[in-house]
């Protein structure tokens, strides 16, 4: 069956509702929950104490065998540079002796290296070395292009 609402506006006159919550019940709940967190931090600071205390008396002449022994061994490359500078001025006198010096790259194959200078001057004097075949070929073109376009050859 179907229960008909009551429509009338309630009294403004009663105020609030004082069987809803007691501010007596919140009022214990908020002082223990301060009482619990208090308790619990000296709890925490005791336990601290008794550990920090139990490491001191710690035998400290006590061996572990993992413990690593010496220097520590360095990280796998690449380093960080401790003297970049030192470091660039070595790398480029390395280089400017390698460019203006003469050496051997290979002496069992009989390669060696000459100075930039000698080989620019062996360069311009002799030229370069070019292909044998040097004529336009039209089978060497693509047929078609990437654009779409085809390359026609003129046959005369």
């Amino acid at each position: 069956m179907h229960e008909v609402e009551d429509k009338t506006p309630p009294d403004v006159a009663l105020g609030h509702e004082a069987r809803d919550i007691s501010t007596r019940v919140v009022l214990i709940f908020g002082v223990s929950l301060v009482v619990g967190a208090v308790i619990v931090h000296v709890a925490i600071w005791l336990v601290y104490l008794f550990l920090g205390a139990q490491a001191d008396r710690a035998d400290a002449t006590r061996q572990y065998p993992l413990a690593p022994v010496g220097a520590p061994a360095q990280p796998a490359a690449p380093r960080l540079q401790t003297r970049p500078r030192e470091e660039l001025k070595a790398m480029r006198a390395a280089e400017d002796q390698r460019l203006s010096g003469y050496g051997w790259v290979n002496a069992g194959a009989g390669i060696a290296h000459i100075p930039i200078d000698r080989a620019i001057q062996l360069t311009l004097e002799h030229g370069l070395p070019a292909r044998a075949d040097t004529r336009y070929r039209p089978e060497s073109l693509p047929e078609r292009s990437n654009s779409g376009r085809t390359t026609t050859v003129s046959e005369k």
